[in-house]
């Protein structure tokens, strides 16, 4: 089965300083130039199959968004590469992105900030049809549009409606429309159920999974919520701190994890015997800052089975299986 997207050695990273005067500070006497930059992803390397789900879980702020966003050319890499259905995107402008959007949408996780509110449902969901030429007449991508709504959930009488007419989960289901309306190849979902009930992120990601297997497209699923991601994935990547430690097969990550940071993520999900609920173990410790990534491992202040390696080199690439990989000096 080919790849739909490569990434190779993918860096991203953010300056917080706003020019030269941020950065000039006074110390010892002496005025030194300080640059403050956030390590947002910090070299990672992954491979997502046509037609599979890919999932990114990890803590908040461990770079799983930044990463979909860069992957997505939102936001340009500061080095690696991005390989999207054969073709190297990493250095396209604006220009040439253009066709390349058609083939690449995204969900994102704010339903109702990612529409137009002054605009109906209707319209939103046609007017990419009429942007990328996939129908020249409005009335008839309209037309289109309502029938798509309809496959998510949306009834005939409300396509008319704005935005703010609808619930939270009603506009994700608008949203996926929205990036559904052009036929893409491959769809990032940033979060798409995080902020909304239970009962309803059942209901959005059924709805998510039919409609990959109606229209055989890719994902790249961002997620914190581990229950969810065993529910949609194929494969499923263990962020932290900007780097995979732990990828592989949704069946291999779950039933053998690998390292640490992974079986504390299991830890953590609530866990029903008999009638009484399992306590959950949390991780110990905060998450490091991306301004000072920690020395070697970046998991080793929190990691129970840290030894004097771990706080000195960044382990090696660790192969456990074909599809299975983690960066641990244990293995």
């Amino acid at each position: 089965m080919s790849n739909i997207i490569e990434i190779r050695n993918l860096v991203q990273n953010f300056k917080l300083t706003r020019g030269l005067l941020d950065e000039v500070k006074l110390k010892n006497g002496k005025f030194v130039r300080d640059k403050v930059i956030v390590k947002a992803v910090n070299d990672i390397s992954f491979d997502i199959k046509n037609g599979t789900v890919c999932s990114l879980v990890g803590e908040s702020g461990c770079g799983k968004s930044t990463t979909a966003r860069t992957i997505i050319k939102l936001i340009d890499p500061k080095s690696g590469s991005i390989t999207f259905d054969g073709k190297d995107i990493t250095c396209f402008k604006r220009e040439e992105m253009l066709p390349v959007r058609k083939e690449m949408q995204m969900i994102f996780q704010d339903p109702y900030a990612s529409l137009n509110p002054r605009s109906r449902v209707v319209d939103i969901i046609a007017e990419p049809m009429l942007f990328h030429k996939i129908e020249e007449d409005r009335g008839i991508a309209r037309e289109r549009a309502t029938e798509l709504l309809q496959r998510v959930g949306i009834r005939p009488e409300q396509v008319s409606r704005y935005p703010h007419q609808f619930s939270g989960g009603q506009r994700q289901r608008i949203g996926i429309a929205r990036a559904l309306s052009v036929n893409p190849k491959f769809i990032i979902a940033d979060e798409p159920v995080s902020a909304l009930d239970v009962s309803i992120q059942a209901q959005i990601l059924n709805l998510m999974m039919d409609l990959q297997e109606e229209f055989g497209f890719s994902y790249l699923f961002i997620a914190h919520n581990l229950s969810v991601v065993k529910h949609i994935s194929d494969t499923v990547g263990i962020m932290y701190l900007g780097k995979i430690v732990e990828m592989g097969k949704k069946s291999d990550v779950f039933s053998n994890p690998k390292h640490p940071y992974t079986e504390a993520l299991l830890d953590s999900i609530p866990k029903i015997s008999g009638d009484n609920l399992d306590k959950t173990k949390p991780i110990k410790g905060e998450i490091p800052s991306p301004i000072n990534l920690p020395s070697g491992c970046f998991f080793h202040e929190r990691c129970p089975y840290a030894m004097p390696v771990c706080r000195e080199e960044f382990p090696e690439k660790k192969i456990i299986d074909d599809d299975h990989f983690a960066y641990c000096h244990l293995l």
